[in-house]
């Protein structure tokens, strides 16, 4: 079974995200604040976490670089409605290597459950990479 980690502050995303993954033989473990996600990572081991990028307090981007040092080989995926793949923090972040792969908000959960699976299979250390994508309206790149 693999486990994910979600970090938003938004208990909807949470709750759409869990609902639509369980069928596929997922266990979801959500925090709704950056500080409680170094925690959840310190205590216990996660496949994949997803992590929005605005957060209350340090955000998602902040929490990646933390979740980072502590578990190097953890694939991390970023989640906003606020930012989109254009974005500079973005594109720098991905190909920087603190994050594997970038869901805009709304998204449609087939994209995400085969992005979740692809950073999975690839692992959390790939900086040299081309950005990977998942959305509503547009397929996944490499």
């Amino acid at each position: 079974m693999l486990e994910i980690l979600i970090v938003d502050d938004a208990k909807d995303i949470c709750w759409a995200l869990e609902k639509g993954l369980r069928d596929e033989g997922v266990h979801i473990s959500q925090v709704h604040r950056g500080e409680d996600a170094i925690q959840a990572v310190r205590g216990r081991s996660f496949d994949v976490a997803v992590i929005d990028v605005k957060l209350p307090g340090k955000n998602g981007i902040e929490i990646s670089r933390g979740i980072r040092q502590l578990v190097p080989q953890l694939p991390i995926v970023m989640i906003s409605g606020y930012h989109y793949e254009e974005d500079q923090p973005i594109r720098d972040g991905i190909r920087n290597g603190e994050f594997q792969g970038f869901i805009s908000k709304p998204f449609e959960l087939d994209a995400v459950s085969t992005l979740l699976r692809r950073v999975i299979r690839e692992g959390g250390q790939s900086p040299s990479r081309e950005p990977t994508y998942g959305h509503e309206g547009q397929t996944e790149r490499r």
